[in-house]
């Protein structure tokens, strides 16, 4: 498959290797921006295209280990951020336009150091909707204009030991929104420790604060996973595509009839989140790197996943990148060598980010 290399005009400041990044739509055709959180904590948009960098703020979120993985997520619009440490017990939401804190966030402490922070926006009849963990089994949705709780309810005590009615046991983790902003996908994980996939309607949930915990439109998708925080993607506002391994000691042997003689290789499933429907399973695929690259670090599935051209692209430390077509089944590319740092959605392009911190791009051309 031909790949087309991208150089980049140096930027006007060095910022040296970013602890994260995160796209930004950016403006003209060739535009590739982002923003950026450098070793200081500082916040910075990059047009790459131009070699332009500007700092928007610092952040300042207790705990924040900047050599540990880092999330950053941005509302549609580009002007609200948050940020977080991937397993940290902190956050915090940021003005961009005003260059300026606009509340922390924090879960509480019980386990939070195994799992995403969850944060993701949503836009809704005009709102700018943050949804962030609050504790370990909860989330609420924050009206980040007016400051509301959209999700405001009591949870019950325990009586005798009985768990209260909506209480989950269910560890909220990495949040992904469908690109119509109308469906919430919830990759968290429940004692065994085991992974649990959930799915429920944002709008619902406007109507129901219990929707997140047992509304009628919630789903849970697919077999039970080894790996929680899974990679994943849209392919359309409705179909949802996981990357993960199967727990192997939690079936019986005519569970996994699906899986044939692959039972303990990685596989690729695709998921209706309006019913929970299985609607593709494509096994063996590339496995992804669980052991972390600091020890003594969590160990967390380190595999990306993009839908480009029809296609699921896989890739990861160790591995390399692979080209799976799901209309056909086929594997139509592999590189073991091909890792990229961060897949930009709106330029196309992957990216490849040197220790010096400087940028280059691929962009894979298809038949």
């Amino acid at each position: 498959m031909p790949i087309e290399n991208i150089t980049f005009p140096d930027l006007a400041a060095n910022l040296g290797k970013p602890a994260a990044i995160q796209a930004l739509k950016g403006t003209g055709k060739d535009a590739v921006s982002l923003l950026a959180l450098d070793q200081n904590s500082d916040l910075w948009q990059i047009d790459l295209h131009a070699g332009r960098a500007a700092m928007l703020l610092h952040v300042d979120i207790p705990g924040l280990e900047l050599q540990e993985p880092v999330q950053i997520v941005v509302s549609a619009d580009e002007r609200f951020a948050a940020v977080s440490g991937r397993f940290s017990q902190h956050a915090a939401l940021y003005d961009l336009q005003e260059s300026k804190l606009i509340t922390p966030l924090s879960r509480d402490d019980y386990h939070y150091d195994v799992c995403t922070f969850p944060l993701a926006f949503a836009e809704h009849e005009g709102r700018t909707l943050l949804i962030h963990g609050t504790e370990w089994n909860r989330l609420d949705m924050l009206d980040v204009r007016s400051g509301e709780n959209m999700t405001a309810r009591q949870n019950q005590p325990h009586v005798d030991e009985q768990r209260p009615e909506h209480n989950l046991d269910y560890f909220h983790s990495k949040i992904h929104i469908s690109p119509q902003g109308d469906w919430i996908v919830d990759t968290g994980w429940i004692w065994h420790p085991i992974a649990s996939i959930r799915s429920w309607s944002l709008s619902a949930w406007l109507s129901n604060c219990w929707e997140s915990e047992d509304g009628a439109t919630l789903r849970k998708l697919g077999q039970l996973m080894e790996d929680w925080d899974q990679p994943a993607v849209w392919l359309d506002s409705y179909t949802l595509a996981i990357w993960g391994q199967l727990s192997i000691d939690m079936y019986e042997e005519e569970d996994m009839k699906d899986y044939g003689e692959h039972l303990y290789s990685h596989f690729l499933a695709i998921f209706d989140v309006q019913t929970g429907e299985q609607k593709g399973l494509f096994t063996p695929v590339p496995a992804y790197r669980t052991k972390p690259p600091i020890n003594g670090g969590m160990y967390y599935p380190q595999g990306q996943i993009a839908a480009v051209n029809g296609r699921i692209v896989m890739w990861g430390p160790e591995n390399g990148l692979s080209i799976l077509n799901p209309d056909t089944s086929e594997m139509e590319f592999y590189d073991e060598k091909l890792c990229p740092d961060f897949y930009h959605p709106y330029a196309g392009v992957f990216l490849e980010i040197d220790e010096s911190g400087r940028i280059a791009g691929k962009r894979l051309t298809f038949k």
